[in-house]
């Protein structure tokens, strides 16, 4: 196999691995980023509603 192809692989690992030691600070970010796009729509639909 070449080095190029060996790329790739390595990236998924490093990704992997990555995930695995760091799922709760990721979890964590993707539920404050849900929070706040949820809040920014309800925002959006009070200012419609209002306007």
């Amino acid at each position: 196999m070449t080095q190029n192809g060996m790329l790739p692989i390595l990236v998924v690992l490093a990704c992997a691995v990555l995930m695995v030691t760091l799922w709760k600070q990721l979890l964590i970010l993707v539920v404050v980023g849900a929070v706040m796009i949820f809040c920014y729509g309800v925002y959006n639909v009070a200012v419609l509603m209002a306007g």
